[in-house]
């Protein structure tokens, strides 16, 4: 394996966080390589330095954005750009060098989440006014930081209807 820094790749991960108001990510402290020589199906990953990884060495948090070769290159530009969003999403708004995982309790990363930012960005880069990411599908939770994708809330009928199907009394 062997790594190179890109620049490029920087540059577009500011642009995308700043679009996307991603104002808990310090583009400063993330560093974009280019890794050749991977064995990985995966297109790119993110790298978080370790809380103890920062004591020891007295830094502040940093993360290292690993785009793999040939694999990312071979993407059309608008899937490039929702690969890093993807790996933006795993940044989690205390900027500690920790990684969010996919899953937790209240926050999923998936395609369609990755989507609806993708649909964000574009929205900001056609200088449209903030389309609602969510539409329908999905809902947006504004917050400190980067926007909280939940999943959709069910209808009246659909929360009455499961409420219905519970048994009652202690089992």
């Amino acid at each position: 394996m062997r790594w190179e820094l890109c620049r490029k790749t920087h540059t577009r991960l500011q642009r995308i966080a700043s679009a996307l108001g991603f104002t808990h990510v310090d583009p400063s402290r993330i560093f974009c390589v280019r890794g050749y020589g991977s064995t990985s199906e995966a297109w790119a990953r993110i790298w978080g330095l370790p809380t103890l990884w920062q004591q020891v060495l007295e830094t502040r948090p940093a993360y290292v954005v690993e785009i793999i070769e040939p694999e990312f290159s071979r993407l059309p530009t608008d899937e490039q750009d929702r690969v890093l969003i993807h790996e933006l999403l795993h940044i989690p708004r205390t900027f500690s060098g920790a990684i969010r995982p996919h899953r937790t309790p209240t926050f999923r990363i998936t395609r369609r989440s990755d989507e609806q930012l993708y649909r964000r960005l574009l929205a900001t880069r056609h200088g449209a006014r903030q389309v609602p990411a969510a539409g329908r599908r999905g809902r947006v939770v504004a917050g400190k930081g980067a926007p909280t994708l939940l999943p959709p809330r069910p209808s009246a009928a659909a929360r009455t209807a499961r409420r219905r199907r519970r048994p009652r009394g202690r089992r």
